[in-house]
């Protein structure tokens, strides 16, 4: 087992002023969730569901008593009602977790996004996160599998304030990998950006995959390792030396045999924070690796464990 960098580029910063921000069209979102903190109650700090709203193919669960020894934090699922994400969809979510509130978000399968007919528009999802003062958001999502001639594009446009916590994941499967499929869909992108609560710029993130068209996809390193991973780890109270320290860890993913996965990382600009991006050779590798990730933030943040989230 081998766990090594692979040499990821540093995130540059880029300006408000250079890059403006990228509003969806004012439609409503088909799913809306706030979580607050409630200032009246026997437990210090405890989180509620303040709001939530979903629409077809969005249902969103109450919030679960997943973690007896963690009262103070909301777990809660986003399901899909629909069987997937097909040509055309333009989906919105927005979460809101308000101050010293936390809450785990997660959804509940994995999101497969099916062909394109030739001429239709891509799959679009959009969510906004907003994280306030000393609050605490894990939003952590099952893979995204990329059907043949698939093409999904996906915004996600974080405020977060300067004393909050944030860990968000997200793993990308260019195909069932179990039939055969490699690297068949047609595109995917991702545009991340975190602004502060007035908006201001701090960092971009934009990753584009093709698949058909990659010169790359019967060769080089995809066909090693072919599945991808993003993490964000955001927090005023990291060392951040000991969290890149613990996540390269060559113990990472000990019970897992032979060299499977790559790992490389980057300090961001303008907030203090680490963004990690891995490569595996299956998904269920990188789902160890993203329940690593956050076991170690929440050690390093003084957190209650993990507990065991059922699917």
């Amino acid at each position: 087992m081998v766990v090594a960098n692979v040499g990821v580029s540093p995130i540059q910063s880029v300006s408000a002023q250079s890059l403006p921000v990228t509003s969806p069209a004012q439609t409503s979102p088909q799913l809306s969730l706030r979580v607050a903190c409630a200032a009246n109650s026997q437990i210090r700090d405890r989180s509620f569901i303040a709001h939530q709203y979903a629409s077809y193919p969005f249902r969103l669960s109450n919030a679960l008593a997943l973690a007896p020894d963690d009262p103070q934090r909301v777990y809660a699922y986003i399901m899909n009602a629909g069987p997937g994400l097909l040509a055309g969809d333009d989906l919105r979510m927005g979460v809101e977790v308000c101050d010293r509130a936390s809450l785990y978000l997660t959804d509940q399968s994995a999101t497969k996004v099916h062909s394109k007919p030739t001429g239709e528009p891509s799959a679009q999802v959009h969510c906004d996160l907003k994280v306030g003062r000393q609050a605490y958001l894990e939003y952590v999502l099952e893979p995204i599998i990329l059907f043949p001639a698939a093409a999904l594009k996906q915004t996600t446009q974080i405020h977060l304030h300067a004393q909050a916590h944030l860990v968000l994941s997200e793993i990308v499967v260019p195909g069932r990998l179990a039939k055969g499929e490699f690297y068949v869909f047609d595109s995917f992108e991702s545009r991340l950006q975190v602004r502060s609560p007035e908006g201001v710029l701090q960092f971009t993130d934009t990753q584009k995959l093709l698949g058909q068209s990659n010169p790359f996809r019967t060769h080089c390193f995809l066909t090693d390792y072919p599945v991808l991973g993003n993490f964000l780890i955001i927090s005023p109270d990291l060392d951040l030396a000991q969290l890149s320290q613990l996540i390269h860890a060559t113990d990472v993913c000990r019970n897992i045999p032979g060299n499977t996965l790559q790992i490389g990382s980057s300090p961001l600009p303008n907030c203090h924070g680490l963004f990690v991006r891995a490569m595996a050779t299956q998904a269920s590798v990188l789902k160890y690796f993203q329940h690593h990730v956050l076991s170690i933030a929440r050690q390093l943040l003084n957190q209650p464990p993990l507990p065991q989230i059922p699917k």
